[in-house]
């Protein structure tokens, strides 16, 4: 009876090792799975583009830029972006686009109060559609070529839908943002990925963010 019951416990033993190893395994495949997907995502080589009218700024090769109806389908604006760039994954999204009203005159981009831009839209950030902003920059002055731009740099958490049937509560998003002056308007430069995975893309963004010439 003592020996069946130790051969008993043996092969229990023998189950549980052979079952931790299938699930050690699995674990492990879907870690680099999942790493050599990420992987895909990341930018490695830019093009620099034209967009509208006498604005370049650097593209990774592997983003893909939003059609019209993308566009529409995702962004309710009555302005349509003068152009949307996206990641593979659709996490990834940058932004080109310009404010609709009049900011300084056209020719005297150089006598611009950037302090008061900086104000301007560092309140229009505070008062967005995110339940909660934690500012990383909360708006620092550059150079990008003759002129200046204010840089933004925060994460935004996402409002719960009281209506949605599972609560996906806890996201964010993270943005890099640069505004700069251009014809009398405010150009915006606005990166964005979900939060979860903004450490990975903060180099990249910057990158891309500060690349636009005027």
């Amino acid at each position: 009876m003592k020996i069946k019951k130790i051969k008993k416990i043996r092969k229990i033993r023998k189950i549980r090792k052979n079952t931790f190893k299938t699930v050690s395994f699995s674990i492990l495949f879907l870690l680099i799975f999942s790493a050599f997907n990420f992987a895909g995502q990341m930018p490695d080589k830019y093009k620099r583009k034209r967009i509208g009218e006498g604005v370049t700024l650097l593209i990774p090769n592997n983003f893909v830029e939003m059609s019209d109806e993308e566009i529409a389908t995702k962004y309710f604006t009555p302005k349509r972006p003068l152009a949307i760039f996206r990641s593979p994954d659709r996490k990834a999204e940058l932004g080109i686009n310009s404010s609709i009203f009049e900011w300084g005159e056209v020719g005297l981009e150089s006598e611009i109060n950037m302090e008061l831009l900086k104000g301007f839209y560092k309140g229009a950030i505070a008062n967005s559609f995110y339940e909660k902003i934690k500012f990383l920059n909360d708006g620092e002055i550059i150079n990008i070529g003759d002129r200046e731009a204010v840089l933004f740099e925060f994460i935004g958490a996402i409002p719960e839908d009281p209506n949605a049937i599972i609560n996906q509560g806890g996201k964010s998003r993270y943005h890099q943002v640069l505004y700069s002056v251009y014809n009398g308007k405010v150009l915006i430069v606005n990166f964005s990925v979900t939060g979860t995975d903004y450490t990975y893309w903060q180099e990249h963004a910057t990158k891309m963010v500060t690349s636009v010439k005027i």
